[in-house]
């Protein structure tokens, strides 16, 4: 019987997953008990499906020299939340005129976090931009700025801050109602679906040419809603004239 496979293409990184459903699985495959998920389960696949969403969004849209920023505030400067998301819109209308004034659009990212002890800072992924035009927007505190990689590979980034700002973002008074915000004219990921016609799928991923299997990422589980097995793994691509080691 056929099986299902998805592709997403995130920038450098594509992301594959095979499984079986009610409708496409394996004549006579056992399928796995299903379960109803404990509270404790469900807060678990809520977080990892939100840390999959921003991975392959900021996979997407941003790479190497681009910005992940963390604002922060010095302490004769920590604001209340209300305070604190208008100084944020105040950053970002600078911004928007900074990107402007070049001839650039300005892409990002933003989310906004709040330390146990009630101290306010933000996280912004940006595109690239002169470092002056970030301190001269960002008045309220010194600015902390980190160059992304050249891998096209941000999972653990994105894991960082839906982890980081799990705990505040229902507040009633929280500065973003959501885990983040993003600008509208970010790109979405590629995502293709096939239903393959062979009676079973290898569990040894091959990377197509010009990629490689990123190892730690391979996870064989049970798809909780059905109980028939499935492969996750992502590969990334290969930089021109590199072999990976």
């Amino acid at each position: 019987m056929p099986y299902l496979l998805e592709m997403v293409t995130t920038g450098k990184v594509i992301e594959v997953t095979k499984k079986y459903s009610y409708w496409y699985h394996k004549r006579g495959m056992k399928r796995g008990a299903k379960k109803q998920q404990t509270p404790e389960e469900q807060k678990k696949a809520n977080l990892k499906a939100a840390e999959t969403k921003l991975r392959r969004l900021i996979n997407t849209n941003f790479s190497g020299g681009d910005y992940h920023l963390i604002l922060t505030y010095r302490k004769a400067n920590r604001p209340d939340d209300g305070t604190a998301k208008k100084e944020l819109e105040k950053f970002q209308r600078k911004m928007r005129a900074a990107y402007k004034k070049l001839g650039k659009e300005y892409k990002y990212i933003t989310a906004t976090e709040k330390g146990s002890r009630g101290v306010i800072h933000h996280h912004l992924i940006i595109n690239k931009i002169d470092l002056d035009e970030i301190r001269k927007a960002w008045p309220w505190g010194r600015p902390k700025i980190y160059p992304l990689d050249d891998t096209g590979q941000y999972g653990e980034l994105a894991s960082y801050i839906i982890k980081e700002t799990e705990k505040n973002f229902r507040d009633k008074d929280a500065v973003q109602k959501k885990r983040w915000n993003a600008s509208k004219n970010l790109k979405k990921p590629k995502i293709k679906t096939k239903i393959i016609k062979r009676n079973s799928y290898s569990e040894d991923p091959q990377p197509k040419k010009g990629y490689y299997i990123e190892k730690e990422s391979v996870y064989k589980g049970i798809q909780a809603n059905s109980g028939y097995p499935y492969l996750f793994y992502s590969m990334r691509r290969l930089e021109e004239g590199r072999k990976k080691q």
